[in-house]
């Protein structure tokens, strides 16, 4: 195991029935989705994942979309979910749309 620190975000501890290894995927055998992987397939994979980025700002142009986390009742989450699901939209964007109708009505 290489002594390098884990990347930004990624879990320091696991519970005591995980076990984190660097691997050798050239000499090792390590299978995702019946296709062996390899070094090379996982750096094209990396690169990939990287290009890829997030969804489109919310704020215009590449500036960073702040987020917003809150907690609601069980019962306001559900009615959240419904609404949504009837509009086939992502709750995320519902509780978008209804935050913006909100301050357009009460903002000075």
């Amino acid at each position: 195991m290489s002594n390098k620190q884990p990347p930004e975000g990624f879990p320091v501890r696991f519970g005591p029935d995980v076990t984190v290894a660097d691997i050798d995927l050239d000499s090792e055998e390590f299978r995702v989705g019946g296709h062996r992987l390899t070094e090379a397939r996982a750096a094209e994979l990396a690169v990939q994942a990287e290009r890829r980025g997030g969804r489109p700002s919310l704020s215009g142009g590449r500036r960073h979309s702040p987020a917003l986390n809150l907690r609601v009742s069980q019962a306001d989450r559900d009615r959240l979910d419904a609404v949504a699901a009837k509009q086939g939209r992502r709750t995320s964007d519902v509780a978008r749309d209804a935050l913006r109708e909100y301050l357009d009505r009460h903002a000075s």
